[in-house]
């Protein structure tokens, strides 16, 4: 909780999750019927969604609740995490390996050696470099050339909270509310004690990083560590995943109802309330939203 005078501003970063079960490459498909709608809280739903400036996950994005079944029904069942950076869908398999899949027609292909991936805990697209948290270890890998390697010294990322790339820095929470940030070179800096303690989602937009804290939604410039709060005291209680992207930001609650909240705090329903349900990944890219619903790949216009 904040213990300064000013309050900070919070926003949510989306995490991404991995494809499932991958058998055959099929082309994307119509959905004949809409997202099951259900009250049942989301589930394992990723909190991070990358924000770099190279990838098209900023694509202005304009919601008309218009949804399509891409892909092979049920291919993305048991997906880890995903993000959407330089055009394409990268996932993580449950048994660690990469995918890259074409978002037009939902072909996919396994990247570097399977396994590469294993004890995923939080994965990043930053400078068309994916950042992965794995056990307590930051890596780095160009899936261009599927190389990877390890960031820093090693060890001390195990407590890790939320990450999010921001202006070519990876920003970090930790559970004691330290905000920390790591260079592409592997060095980090504390950049604040204490002040983040209760953050459960972290996501970068317009230059500030978004949190929500013990319900509330608070930004801060990392420059300066200027904050406030947005919206009303506990209005983001039951929100369960925050992603950014196109200038908003991009929220769930634990009755799988989809949210577009602007900077201001302003929130918008998309959708059908409950319409989000079954839903386990979270990503923008292209303009669109993207989702694994029931272990099925949708994207929403």
């Amino acid at each position: 909780m904040k213990y300064s005078v000013l309050i900070l501003v919070v926003a949510l970063a989306a995490t991404a999750m991995s494809c499932g079960n991958k058998a055959t490459v099929t082309s994307s498909n119509t959905a004949g019927n809409a997202p099951a709608t259900t009250n049942s809280p989301t589930a394992n739903t990723n909190s991070a969604a990358s924000t770099s400036n190279t990838s098209n996950a900023n694509a202005p994005i304009v919601v008309t609740g218009k949804w399509e079944l891409v892909g092979k029904e049920g291919d993305w069942k048991g997906t880890v995490d995903m993000v959407g950076m330089d055009g394409f869908l990268w996932s993580v398999e449950p048994d660690g390996s990469l995918y890259k899949t074409d978002p037009a027609t939902g072909n996919f292909t396994q990247v570097g050696d399977k396994g590469s991936f294993t004890k995923l805990k939080h994965l990043e697209a930053m400078d068309h470099l994916l950042w992965t948290v794995e056990g307590d270890t930051l890596y780095k890998s160009d899936p261009a050339t599927a190389k990877w390697e390890r960031s820093g010294e090693g060890g001390g990322w195990g407590k890790t909270v939320a990450m999010a790339g921001l202006n070519g820095i990876l920003y970090s929470i930790e559970p004691d509310g330290s905000l920390w940030k790591t260079d592409k070179s592997g060095n980090d800096t504390m950049v604040d004690k204490g002040d983040f303690k209760g953050c459960t989602d972290l996501a970068a937009m317009d230059g500030k990083l978004w949190t929500i804290e013990n319900g509330n939604l608070y930004s801060t410039d990392p420059t300066n560590l200027k904050w406030a709060q947005i919206g009303k005291e506990g209005e983001f209680n039951n929100i369960s995943v925050m992603i950014s992207g196109s200038g908003f930001l991009w929220m769930l609650d634990n009755g799988g109802t989809m949210y577009r909240v602007d900077p201001n705090g302003t929130s918008t329903v998309v959708g059908d309330r409950g319409s989000y349900g079954t839903t386990t990944v979270l990503t923008t890219l292209n303009g669109k939203l993207w989702t694994v619903e029931s272990g099925s790949l949708y994207k929403t216009s």
